[in-house]
């Protein structure tokens, strides 16, 4: 796939993100990104999954609006309903899925991370934001029901309504972060507890993470598509 790497790992599948400089979303990433996380979750030789990103600035820069813009409005309804599933698949991935952030997650990309159960973050570098009530966009209702699984609803209200840039430290103190550590540490510390998290029962871990995440999954087939046709879209 051209846009992510896997290498399994002893049972841990480290999947680097490679999409450009800033791993903007786009059509073509979207689906990539949904693919290999079906390929992942049906691969009985992976046991436990570590996201992070090739270029050390950026883990996901939010939505490829350059991209966005070249769309007309039907690709773009299409493009949005794709990244619902892509939140989708996230929340309801049957193994234990861990973010290592070594970069920026901003926009879609930290709305996309919180759906992971466990992210790590750099001490020294990188912010996590929620920028959409200064830039004048509405989450939608999936996006708000993948946050409030992953983050709780009092983090993610703090998060999201100031629209702050949190570094590794201070997305720790909020509850975003599970640590925040050095640059060195991150990747190791990742693929540590994925390792840890690789042994746990299957198909109870699996089980319990559908019924869990059954509300997110109904509000994104229920409410997103009439959400999404009533978006403002860029270049449409």
């Amino acid at each position: 796939m051209p846009f992510i790497e896997v290498k399994n790992i002893d049972g841990v599948a480290l999947v680097t993100l490679n999409h450009g400089a800033e791993n903007r979303v786009s059509g073509p990433f979207a689906a990539e990104l949904r693919t290999g996380f079906s390929e992942l979750a049906a691969d009985p030789a992976v046991k436990s999954v570590v996201l992070t990103g090739a270029v050390e600035k950026f883990f996901c820069n939010g939505l490829d609006l350059g991209w966005m813009m070249q769309q007309n409005r039907e690709g773009l309804i299409a493009f949005l309903g794709e990244v619902a599933l892509l939140l989708k698949d996230t929340a309801l991935f049957p193994k234990p899925l861990i973010g290592a952030i070594n970069g920026h997650a901003f926009g879609l990309g930290a709305i996309w991370s919180s759906g992971f159960d466990f992210r790590l973050m750099r001490a020294d570098r990188g912010w996590v934001c929620f920028p959409e009530m200064d830039i004048n966009i509405p989450f939608l209702p999936g996006m708000i029901a993948i946050c409030e699984h992953g983050l709780g609803k009092p983090c993610f209200r703090e998060m999201a309504w100031t629209a702050k840039r949190y570094n590794g430290v201070e997305a720790k103190a909020v509850g975003w972060a599970r640590e925040a550590v050095g640059k060195d540490e991150l990747l190791p510390r990742a693929m540590e507890l994925a390792a840890m998290m690789a042994r746990k029962a299957q198909p109870a871990f699996s089980l319990s993470k559908q019924r869990w995440a059954a509300e997110v999954a109904r509000i994104i087939n229920e409410l997103d598509p009439d959400a999404i046709r009533d978006t403002t879209l860029p270049g449409a």
